[in-house]
């Protein structure tokens, strides 16, 4: 079964990895910590588009990328698709349904500013955690010198997470199997909230004894890797993206030249 998780198999090759996993740890951090201060549609925009880029250049599995962003989109438009109908002064559109809803235009310009923030952030951090493998990504963990208890917590839940997962999916089809109709999208939701529900008392048990067996064997939160040092290299793709986003939050008139690309079609 293929991984829910964003990491690399062990035997997929990029052109990242010979980099330092705490330097692709930090790399999109760069891009998305403007964005998220700056009202900007336009620089998430560019993000994007840079990060997309890279990720060809870079032989990361974008295929798997757009695939796993297409799952989290309904619930980013669940969060933002309120947000016109309550804030607000300047009424753009009006439907009457019974009741009146007023659609403004300040709240359509931050729930699409919001849609933005979080698509961008989460297609730029899926596309370089994916040039990590499960190693690296916790290797990268203590070479931050996280708190053991806290990597060591995160260890047991993204050893989890592909388990509920396998569990719903196997406990949907048996309820589809007995003849359970799931006809759209929010039926098929609620069922995986109900399912998931299931899966979380029992993998909870399941995580006790998982941490107890450990315990008897010797663990005591401490994980070691062997030490890799930080190159030249490492530190220059740091410098570069700096530089990227820097000349791009300061040098380039991002609402010029996105009016020039667009005139040209």
């Amino acid at each position: 079964m293929e991984t829910i998780l964003p990491f690399r198999h062990e035997d997929e090759k990029t052109l990242l990895n010979k980099v330092h996993p705490t330097v692709r740890i930090i790399l999109p951090f760069i891009f998305v910590i403007p964005f998220l201060l700056i009202n900007s549609i336009y620089l998430i925009s560019t993000f994007i588009i840079i990060t997309y880029f890279f990720s060809v250049i870079a032989c990361l599995p974008l295929l798997r990328i757009i695939s796993r962003l297409k799952n989290i989109i309904p619930f980013i438009i669940l969060i933002t698709v309120f947000i016109p109908f309550y804030i607000g002064e300047t009424i753009i559109f009006r439907i009457e349904i019974g009741i009146t809803l007023n659609i403004y235009k300040e709240g359509l310009s931050r729930a699409l500013l919001l849609f933005m923030r979080i698509f961008g952030a989460t297609f730029i951090f899926m596309s370089f955690f994916s040039s990590l493998t499960y190693s690296e990504f916790i290797e990268a963990l203590k070479t931050m010198r996280l708190p053991s208890f806290f990597v060591g917590s995160f260890i047991i839940m993204l050893h989890y997470i592909p388990i509920i997962a396998s569990s719903n999916k196997k406990i949907l089809e048996a309820q589809e199997l007995r003849g359970k109709k799931i006809t759209n999208y929010w039926e098929k939701l609620k069922a995986h909230a109900y399912a998931m529900g299931k899966s979380l008392v029992a993998n909870m048990e399941r995580s006790e004894k998982l941490y107890e067996s450990l315990k008897m064997r010797g663990f005591t939160g401490k994980l070691t890797f062997a030490s890799r040092r930080i190159k030249i290299i490492d530190i220059m793709l740091l410098l570069l993206f700096l530089a990227i986003a820097v000349y791009f939050i300061y040098f380039i008139n991002l609402v010029e030249l996105y009016k020039e690309v667009f005139a040209l079609f």
